[in-house]
Parts: structure tokens; sequence; C-alpha cells
């Protein structure tokens, strides 16, 4: 009896209270994780979300699922830097507001006169006809939800980050690969098959018109192009700086463990070297010129003397150079030719736009309405045709919201990927080397896209602008202006 009195009580009430609240921790992690890779997952594998439906859904019922993580658990409010971002973008939705709000005849008259003759000309001829601003107030509304989502999103992205202070989150990354590795053997596959499409047939012309282009799960090869452009960066920097894991100490000894990290490493060369030929034979040419640009960025950044970025970069141009020598070259190099062509066109489109923009100058024509909008504008193309983007971000921006707010918007991004550029390069020299190297090629990645915004409409994908506030707050958070500016004091004080 005094046997049984020693052994039972004394275990149970020491770990008890202490194994609980860190199972419960745990828990909540996994599902915030979760709630961070669905919306990612769902909206590539699926078009990259270009349909209505699909990204209204997902947003949807990720929505759903951080209410009910709330209810349970708190979310961290953000600190600094990520603050204010996070204020100045809950400001940002009173553009959309404005545009589907109900206003005097008089006001609409002001900020809108082109709106308002169309309100008039459909007021006498009996038609609906309100006094928003947007052309289509049920899609501003439902763009504006969007935004709200992409908020929503960088808010859990951020609280799931915090856990591991400044260091690199490996679930993030280990997923990323993951994912850009399917795309990649999706996109080379397609390639090497010209017959194999896009999941299932959704648009036959589309279809003939991309046949034997690597374009993963994305209907356009552009857009393909822009979301490996995203990642492959993030990729790299995580590659050079990849180590043991910790729990491998206890189990394996020195020896063990370096050559374990050899072939986590060849693998991931080989992974890489697939993302990079899946980019190439995209023959997307905004988004091989800006690939090119982004690894510029991170040699510059990080180091290009290093000989183990040299070696991981040869590793993958021999991969890619061996896989696309066998698949052909011609193509990609047909592409470049005729990039006068295709600039032609682009100027003609982007025509279009400029007219529709000073039609709309002060308030736009409504967040979201530019494919309903271009209609009335559209000459570049035969009558048959239809664009219905503007080939250029920044100018749909401007045409949807007015030269005001999205001017403010563009000089907002770009300020600030400067700011973090110049603090970066002032802070290389003293900065821990595996930061300024995972900060390095999420910079570069977010350089690449902003430079590819000039030439395609990648933003109007939800996948891509998801990945890219994916990037952005993963950037954020390993380089910190925080880190950055106590870095530069240092070194002016010394």
């Amino acid at each position: 009896m005094s046997a049984f009195q020693k052994t039972e009580p004394q275990p149970c009430a020491s770990s008890k209270p202490h194994a609980l609240p860190r199972v419960i921790h745990d828990r909540a992690d996994f599902v915030l994780r979760v709630l961070v890779f669905l919306p990612l997952i769902l909206l590539t594998l699926l078009f990259g979300g270009a349909r209505p439906w699909i990204w209204q859904a997902v947003s949807g019922l990720v929505f759903l699922g951080i209410g009910t993580w709330s209810l349970r658990h708190e979310l961290i409010a953000p600190q600094g830097e990520m603050r204010r971002l996070q204020a100045a973008a809950l400001a940002l939705l009173c553009v959309p507001l404005l545009q589907v709000a109900p206003l005097p005849a008089w006001l609409q008259t002001f900020l809108s006169p082109v709106r308002a003759r169309w309100s008039d000309g459909l007021r006498e001829f009996g038609g609906i006809a309100t006094t928003a601003l947007s052309y289509d107030p049920l899609s501003t509304w439902m763009h504006l939800t969007w935004w709200a989502f992409l908020i929503a999103f960088a808010s859990i992205l951020y609280r799931s980050l915090q856990p591991g202070g400044r260091s690199h989150p490996a679930w993030l990354l280990h997923g990323l690969f993951l994912l850009a590795g399917f795309e990649a053997l999706y996109g080379v596959l397609q390639a090497l098959l010209p017959s194999l499409g896009v999941l299932w047939d959704v648009d036959a012309a589309t279809g003939l018109a991309y046949k034997g282009y690597a374009r993963g799960t994305f209907i356009n090869r552009n857009h393909f192009a822009a979301f490996l452009g995203l990642l492959w960066p993030v990729l790299l920097a995580y590659l050079l700086i990849l180590k043991s894991p910790r729990k491998m100490e206890r189990i394996l000894g020195t020896r063990e463990r370096a050559q374990v990290l050899v072939q986590k490493k060849a693998f991931g060369v080989f992974c890489l070297g697939l993302v990079v030929l899946a980019l190439v034979f995209s023959q997307s040419r905004g988004g091989i010129l800006a690939a090119l640009l982004s690894s510029s960025l991170l040699f510059a950044f990080a180091g290009f003397r290093r000989k183990r970025m040299a070696m991981v970069l040869a590793g993958c141009w021999v991969i890619m150079l061996c896989y696309g020598s066998f698949i052909g070259f011609d193509g990609i190099a047909g592409r470049f030719s005729q990039i006068g062509q295709g600039a032609a066109g682009r100027f003609d489109l982007w025509k279009d736009g400029w007219t529709a923009l000073l039609d709309h100058p002060l308030a736009g024509t409504g967040l979201g309405t530019y494919p309903t909008v271009s209609r009335a504008y559209q000459n570049a193309l035969d009558p048959g045709q239809r664009a219905k983007h503007a080939h250029n971000d920044y100018l749909e921006a401007a045409v949807e919201m007015g030269l005001p707010a999205a001017g403010i918007l563009i000089l907002c991004i770009w300020g600030l990927w400067w700011r973090q550029a110049i603090l970066l390069w002032r802070g290389r020299q003293t900065m821990d080397q595996d930061r300024l190297t995972l900060a390095a090629g999420t910079l570069a990645a977010l350089g690449g896209y902003l430079l590819h915004a000039w030439t395609e409409f990648n933003n109007a994908i939800p996948a891509n602008q998801l990945t890219a506030v994916m990037v952005a707050v993963l950037h954020f958070h390993i380089a910190g202006t925080d880190a950055a500016f106590k870095t530069t004091t240092r070194n002016t004080a010394t």
C-alpha cells in the first residue's frame, strides 16, 4: 500500500499543470498555421483564384476559421512598424467605401462628371441609376471584402510568426518549397507534353493559345511566372542558410548530421532548379526579366562572393540547362525576338486605360470595375476580342481608385521598398548573416514583383496578391526596421 502511494500521485501532480497549457498552445499554433496555408494552397491550385467564385468562397471560408479561432485565442496586437502598416491598410478601405456609398447628385457630379452623365442617361431612359461612384457597386463591395481578408490574413500570419522571434519560420518555408515544387513539376510536364492542360479545361481558346507553355495550375503563363518569381528568391535564400535541426544533435553525430544536411541541400537544389526551369519555360518575358533582376538584387544584398551561393546557383543552372536542352529553347528565343511586337500591343491597351483614367481622375470607376468599364474604352483589339485588364497594375489601380488614392498607395509601396533596401544595405556588414540573406531574398522577390507589375496584371490574380502579402510580412518579420535602425545608429555612433 505504501509503495502504491509513493509511485502514483507525485508525477501526475508535477506534470499536469505544465503539460496542459503547452498542449493547448501547440494546438492553437497548429490551427493558425493551417489557416495561413489553407487560402494559399486552395487559391493556387484552383487556377490561382482567377474566378470570382473561387476567391470569394476561399476568403469566406478562412474568415469563418479566423473568427472561430479568435473566440478561444487572442491575436497579438502588432507593434511598431507592423502596427502603422495595419493602420494604413485599414484607412485604405475608406476608398471603396466612398465609391459604393450613395452620394448627393451634386457631389457625384463634382467627383466624377462622366459617371454623373451616365447616371442621368439611365434615369432618363427609365433605367436603374444610383448616385454611387462605382459603375458596379456589387463588384466593389466584393473587392472591399477581399482587401479586408488580406489585412486579416496578414494579421494571423504575423501572429503565427511571433513565437519564433526573429528566427526564420521553417514550417512556412518548407510549405512554400513543396507548393513551388509541385507547381514547377506540373509546369515542366506541360512543356514536355503539350496536350497537358490546366486541371480541367476551363477555356478552350486559352488552352490552345498557351499550349505547350509551362503554367502550372494557373490559366495564364505570365501569372504563373509571377508566382514562381515571388517564391524562388525566398527559397534560394533559405537554402543558403539551411542547417541541421537541433533535435538531431541528440540522435546523430557530427558526421551523420553533415551527411543529412548535404542530402537536404541536394534535394533543395534539384527542386529549385525545376522552379527556375518552369519559370523559363513559361516563356513570360516580363517574368524572366523580373527574375533576373531579383537574382541581381539578392547578390547585391547577400554578397555575391559567397561560395555556397555560387555553388547553389550553379547547381540550379546546371539542372535548368540539362532539362531545358532536352525540351528545347527555340520557342523562348523566338518569344524574346518578338518583344517589340508585344510592347506595341501593350501600348495600345495602355492608351485605352489612360483615356478611362482621364474621364475619372478624382474618384475612379470603382474597385474591381475595370473589366466592365474597359468595354466602353477599348480600341486596341478587334471587335470580337476584349481585354479585361490594362496589363499594367498601376494604371489599372489608378483607373479604379482615381489618381489621388492610387498615387498615394503606389508611392507608399515603392517608398517602403526603397526604405527597406537602404536600411538593409546600411546594415549588411553588422547584421546576422542568416537574417541578412533571408531578408535580401524577400526584398529581392518583392522588387521583381513590383517591376513586373508595369507590364502585367498580376495583382488581379488572388493567389499572387496573397503570396506578395505573405512575402512582405515575412520580410518585416525577418528584417525588422527596429533592428536595422539599431544597426545604423550603432554604426553612426562608432
